[in-house]
């Protein structure tokens, strides 16, 4: 650890020489207010320097309820996080002039509130991990220009690290937002419902899907579906529960059904402040099922919807490189089970419709359709709401609702029930063996591409149903790839093996001797067993 006056000795014997000489500052520097460590600096003027800052509690000023528990300390990060980021997009987001390089970058949150790696909060300072672009005249060290980006820096700093300024009431609605949103959640089981709907909330979104829609109706609950929650903080937030069991939505077309289920997928996480979705709240297992043709299946378990088909030689273990469109959703169920899953939302825009309705195929056709299996499901602690307006499907549902305008009200229908019964899947052990990490000169190259999309070894891997929602979860979900090569050998099931895969990652996040957290934020396991599903070299075993 060296003082303020070290580093600017060994930037000003630096200046005017080749632009590795930056690998001097390679260091923890003690400056008046904060604490600077260049964790890795870049070797060229093309890369970027890992940093990190810390500002001890006593001089960041943060009164302690507001990171006395592990859910405002998860809150108050991902604000930290924000104002860092809007910041550094104020004072950072160009070149310094005459030169390149000085400009830094954390990674831009969404609307989701997410445990983030990119800040973290020790019992004795917080802590912001972030890049720069350490600044270059030509391909020289440039002095005089890296004073101009710690002035930058301080000035990040000061604007998000200290909470002098911060409107307090706006950091305790971020907090108490987050801790009502995981209040609802954790009770919506003794409701006997999986999903919660707040009067109030907004639900389309504009195109950029970042804010709501502009002059949106506001969702609006029927008398006879409304819970009521007594929340830590505020008034009882009221509004619609989605009940346990087959729920079919139905309702004329552009009246908000899709939006309604976008906004319950959405509700696995909890959502800023001003987002319209903020007290949308549903299971943190919930799965979107989607037609998905020509997607890859190892060993998956079928058989309760498909005894048996031409596609499949055993549909107790379904395995094809490329499955057709109604096999990819069975598919996805069953892996979603598998998962833990205890909701299942499908949308007929999406879906095949065998696998949503009976009678579709031809008499000799040996399928059993979603419609018919939810009930059975249901009973099973499986919730199924599907979006349909077909009447095989609403007369199946053991709850049907109707979508006007933004507004819901159950409805009564004659129920025709069919006597199928829904068996679990079978557990599946994955093995690393099949795929190829490799890419050129690269031993493992597992990247995220978009926030949907993995590159592992040469393939991209795309999986359109994940709860990824933030780059950073998918940059946590390629780490986590990555380090699942040594652990995935087929001694534990999938989802013990990415259980531990994301322990081993958050462990490793939550350390302060090192910023490798930068670029992450929670995941799902059963979003991260979906990009391994996805990928054509996955290889699966059940043990019978």
């Amino acid at each position: 650890m060296a003082s303020e006056e070290v580093l600017r000795k060994t930037l000003k014997n630096a200046d005017g020489k080749p632009f590795q000489k930056y690998k001097g500052i390679q260091n923890n520097f003690v400056l008046e207010d904060f604490e600077i460590i260049f964790d890795d600096v870049q070797n060229d003027r093309m890369g970027h320097t890992a940093i990190r800052v810390r500002v001890p509690h006593k001089k960041a000023g943060f009164p302690e309820d507001m990171y006395d528990t592990k859910l405002r300390e998860i809150a108050l990060r991902d604000l930290i996080a924000r104002r860092f980021r809007e910041s550094a997009r104020t004072h950072a987001r160009s070149p310094i002039p005459k030169t390149s390089g000085g400009e830094v970058f954390i990674p831009r949150p969404g609307q989701e509130i997410l445990e983030r790696g990119s800040v973290a909060i020790s019992p004795y300072f917080i802590e912001v991990r972030f890049t720069a672009d350490l600044p270059a005249d030509g391909n020289k060290v440039s002095a005089v220009a890296m004073d101009l980006l710690m002035e930058r820096i301080k000035t990040i700093i000061s604007e998000s690290l200290y909470f002098s300024a911060y409107k307090q009431s706006k950091v305790y609605n971020h907090l108490q937002t987050y801790e009502n949103a995981e209040f609802i959640r954790e009770n919506l089981d003794s409701k006997g419902i999986v999903a919660f709907i707040a009067d109030g909330s907004v639900l389309p979104r504009r195109d950029d899907d970042l804010a709501p829609m502009v002059d949106a109706k506001e969702f609006v609950s029927d008398p006879a579906l409304k819970v009521t929650f007594d929340v830590p903080y505020g008034e009882p937030i009221s509004g619609m529960g989605i009940p346990k069991g087959f729920t079919a939505v139905t309702g004329a077309s552009r009246n908000g059904k899709s939006a309604l289920l976008d906004a319950i997928f959405a509700g696995v996480y909890d959502h800023i402040p001003g987002d319209g979705r903020e007290y949308v709240i549903t299971s943190r297992d919930a799965a979107f099922v989607m037609a998905e043709p020509n997607r890859p299946a190892d060993s998956v378990d079928i058989s309760m919807f498909v005894p048996e088909t031409p596609e499949f030689d055993d549909t107790s273990a379904a395995k094809k490189e490329f499955v057709s469109s109604p096999m990819s959703e069975f598919v996805s169920v069953s892996e979603a089970v598998e998962m833990g899953s205890k909701l299942i939302l499908i949308d007929e825009e999406y879906s095949n419709p065998c696998v949503m309705r009976k009678g579709f195929l031809a008499d000799n056709e040996k399928i059993i359709s979603l419609s018919e299996m939810g009930s059975s499901m249901g009973r099973q602690g499986i919730s199924l709401v599907m979006v349909s307006g077909d009447e095989s499907v609403i007369r199946s549902a053991d709850n049907v609702l109707v979508v006007e305008g933004f507004k819901v009200s159950p409805a009564k229908v004659e129920r025709t029930g069919n006597g199928k019964e829904f068996s679990m899947p079978a557990d599946r052990y994955p093995v690393s063996k099949g795929i190829v990490y490799e890419k050129g000169h690269r031993d493992v190259n597992v990247t995220a591409q978009e926030i949907r999309t993995i590159e592992i070894g040469e393939f991209k891997v795309h999986a359109p149903v994940a709860a990824l929602f933030d780059i950073s979860q998918t940059n946590t979900v390629a780490d986590a790839i990555a380090y699942m090569k040594e652990h995935m050998d087929g001694s534990k099931n999938m989802l013990d093996v990415c259980k531990d895969a994301i322990g081993a990652i958050k462990a490793e996040d939550d350390s302060t001797d090192n910023g490798l957290g930068m670029h992450h934020a929670t995941i799902r396991a059963i979003d991260l067993a979906a990009v391994l599903n996805r990928h054509p070299q996955m290889l699966a075993i059940q043990k019978k």
